[in-house]
């Protein structure tokens, strides 16, 4: 088989764009993705915090929390997937940047909001204090 590796040794070369992931990119640099991995990874310990309460007083606040951290990850999740790869070529959106800081905004908006809400209007639970902490 060494005739077959002279053969095609000069001629195959690595393709870099077929790896799933392409970081970075022209829409996500390192930085950036690293930042998007931390806001899932902390979307997801709010969710989880907010389901380990396992009763409530006024379960409004609540449920608004859990909509808002499940919601906040879910959407995080689809965002980073969709920079990360070669999905978004797909979408036909070409404002990804702008699209990425009006719904980081709106998103950061909403956990301030649903944490204010949360922290004011909690049973006192040391699961609850936790939770919002």
């Amino acid at each position: 088989s060494i005739m077959a590796t002279t053969v095609y040794a000069s001629t195959t070369a690595p393709n870099p764009k077929s790896s799933c992931f392409i970081v970075p990119s022209d829409n996500l640099c390192k930085v950036r993705c690293g930042i998007k991995a931390v806001e899932v990874l902390l979307s997801f310990v709010a969710f989880i915090l907010e389901e380990v309460v396992h009763s409530c007083v006024s379960c409004t606040a609540l449920y608004f929390f859990e909509f808002v951290s499940c919601t906040a990850f879910l959407f995080t999740l689809l965002l980073l997937v969709l920079l990360s790869t070669t999905l978004h070529t797909r979408v036909g959106i070409t404002c990804w940047p702008k699209l990425d800081f009006l719904y980081t905004a709106g998103i950061a908006l909403l956990f301030f909001i649903a944490s204010i809400v949360f922290a004011s209007d909690n049973g006192d639970t040391t699961m609850e204090r936790s939770a919002v902490v």
